[in-house]
């Protein structure tokens, strides 16, 4: 089993929509910005993975962050490392950057979720988010 990770490719679309739709019921479109970097994880060049980065740049400290978005790992690939693959490689990204940190939220209920960020060396922060949504 050969398991890489490596930047999103717009043909990457449709098995990225099938991670997606699974772990969140939603799917996504092509999109190119500076401020996203897209990342997708392969087991033997399939695509079981895929994580969203956006760059926010913090005004009053003049230096950006990431928000992660997005991490998902198809069922039959999960507890295989795949998540911790993509999430080392959005840290290197960010270190290469020199950004402050890295920054996600994560549903109280994804349990396993929230053991792999601890694992990564997420801290899990007492705060509440707070969301008013719009549409």
């Amino acid at each position: 089993m050969t398991m890489t990770v490596r930047d999103y490719l717009e043909t990457d679309l449709d098995e990225v929509n099938v991670i997606l739709k699974e772990a969140f019921s939603t799917e996504k479109t092509n999109f190119n910005a500076k401020e996203f970097h897209e990342l997708v994880a392969t087991v033997d060049d399939k695509v079981v993975g895929y994580l969203l980065m956006t760059k926010v740049l913090n005004p009053i400290k003049n230096k950006n962050y990431y928000l992660i978005d997005y991490v998902s790992v198809l069922s039959d690939y999960r507890g295989m490392g795949v998540g911790k693959k993509l999430l080392e490689e959005a840290e290197k990204i960010a270190r290469e950057e020199e950004t402050m940190y890295l920054q996600l939220t994560c549903g109280y209920q994804r349990k396993a979720a929230h053991k792999l960020y601890e694992k990564s060396g997420f801290i899990k922060r007492e705060s509440d988010q707070f969301r008013k949504e719009l549409v």
